[in-house]
């Protein structure tokens, strides 16, 4: 049995007792692989005061199979290069990424002296993985990845799956896209899950598309210059305001809370429709107006939340083909792998109204230039430039120092659209949070088969109470669908 102190609990963790008569680690053949470089973005993640890390939470309808686990892990999971690789410095100095043999009982771990009523609490998981998120460091002696089985029913789960994951392996879109090329469809067994595709519009007429292309190309340049500027004016100058929610030097380390809800992705496309924008549109603006009623209402001392000027990071990442990885997890190509990591800024609409569509078309307004902008390529080139310069003291400086100056991150990742298996036990629900980068308020938005997983993660100093302002958030969804359906029945 192994143990490990997770915060001020001690969580003792039993690592699946291996059968030693049979089992062995599990090698590749590695000697053939070669040696890849970290990504400039996986070099900043393990940085000491950048330690940063992906937690990935799968509710499950059947308990799992521990033994049947951890040999569906060796057969897909593990083959793919950075699960069965250790992190170490080449003879220029640089992180490379090094095949190793794979204990997989190392990985996978098991709490116990959790009784039935325990699993029965209130947010008994969101509070497992809140801890997890601020547990000790993982050795870089081994593969950076773990999981965390919690056999027991929890909400609409039998049985929970925590991935923990360092956040160098890859990005949120690569790591949610490696997952689910281990899943399959619950009605088509054989099948990889769909996942949503953008519609690309295309006009016959050579002339219009001409003009159009000029157009759009301008406003790209435009755009981007001005994203441009206002992302250094930040480095220099621009910070929010001092709010009792902003973070503080350190706040990565802090403790953490959580709490998630679950909403109708129907009653998204209801108000994405009628402003004729799209989901993430409507995510920033139920965001805008949550915060703008938590202001309001917990801090009674910021009685104009309109004057008060907030801005989030919102991470674009690039999704990774599904058949490209499962050719990757038999030793395929790698190059579209990795932390392909770009950011964005983008300001909080919280102006009172009296229509509460008005802060997804201020959303919308914002989202539309961000879009039409090489911003966030800029921001991960040109870190990516500076990482291969002068190293990772100064991007990590900077890293934390724009971080900083903002409020809140925003992460927002597509799942299936279709219910999916996982090694044969059906998902019901899937969320996914990062911890360890400096700010006190992360909002993450999982899709996944018709419903969003809205998750808030706070620092209990600063934010004590994320079950306030996940459901002013929720709250704000229903009322901005409810002045939909109003109007259209005012109408007919």
């Amino acid at each position: 049995m192994e143990s490990e102190e997770i915060n001020s609990l001690r969580l003792r963790l039993s690592v699946t007792k291996p059968d030693h008569s049979t089992e062995s680690p599990t090698n590749f053949g590695r000697q053939a692989e070669p040696e890849e470089p970290v990504t400039p973005c996986g070099r900043l993640f393990i940085q000491p005061s950048m330690n940063c890390y992906i937690m990935c939470t799968l509710g499950f309808k059947n308990p799992i199979n521990l033994p049947e686990l951890r040999v569906a892990l060796e057969e897909t999971l593990v083959k793919h290069k950075r699960f069965h690789s250790v992190m170490k410095k080449n003879e220029k100095g640089t992180e490379v990424w090094v095949p190793a043999d794979v204990d997989i009982n190392a990985h996978v771990f098991e709490p116990f002296g959790f009784s039935e009523e325990d699993f029965a609490a209130p947010s008994f998981v969101e509070k497992y993985v809140a801890d997890l998120a601020t547990a000790p460091a993982m050795s870089f002696s081994r593969p950076l990845w773990e999981c965390h089985i919690l056999n027991g029913t929890s909400g609409d789960a039998a049985a929970h799956l925590i991935f923990r994951l360092h956040h160098s392996l890859g990005d949120g879109a690569s790591l949610m896209s490696l997952l689910l090329a281990c899943t399959r469809r619950v009605d088509h067994p054989d099948t990889m899950p769909s996942i949503p595709a953008k519609k690309l519009k295309q006009n016959a007429d050579p002339h219009i598309f001409l003009l159009t292309s000029l157009w759009k190309t301008l406003i790209l340049i435009w755009n981007t210059v001005t994203g441009i500027a206002y992302f250094m004016a930040t480095v220099f100058w621009l910070k929010d305001s001092d709010t009792k929610i902003k973070g503080h030097a350190g706040v990565g380390r802090a403790q953490k809370s959580l709490m998630y809800a679950v909403i109708d992705i129907d009653d998204m496309r209801i108000v994405k429709n009628a402003v004729n924008g799209t989901i993430n549109d409507v995510l920033m603006g139920i965001i805008g107006a949550g915060l703008r009623r938590y202001l309001e209402g917990q801090h009674k001392d910021l009685t104009k939340p309109a004057g008060i000027c907030l801005t989030f990071l919102q991470a674009n990442m690039w999704l990774v083909n599904m058949e490209e990885l499962a050719s990757m997890m038999e030793g395929g190509s790698q190059t579209q792998w990795g932390n392909q990591l770009g950011y964005l800024i983008f300001p909080i609409p919280l102006k009172h109204s009296s229509d509460p569509l008005d802060c997804v078309r201020a959303a919308k307004k914002t989202g539309n230039q961000m879009k039409a902008s090489l911003e966030a390529a800029f921001t991960y080139w040109s870190g990516a430039l500076l990482m291969s310069i002068t190293g990772p003291v100064l991007p990590t400086w900077l890293t934390e120092h724009v971080t900083l100056q903002m409020t809140l991150a925003v992460s927002n990742v597509s799942g299936p659209l279709e219910p999916v298996t996982l090694f044969g036990n059906p998902i019901v629900h899937m969320y996914a949070i990062t911890a360890g980068h400096p700010v006190s308020l992360s909002i993450f938005f999982q899709s996944y088969a018709g419903k969003g997983s809205l998750v808030v993660e706070t620092a209990r100093d600063l934010i004590p109470d994320p079950e306030t302002l996940c459901q002013y958030m929720v709250d704000a969804l229903q009322e901005m669908k409810q002045a939909v359906v109003s109007r259209r029945q005012a109408s007919n």
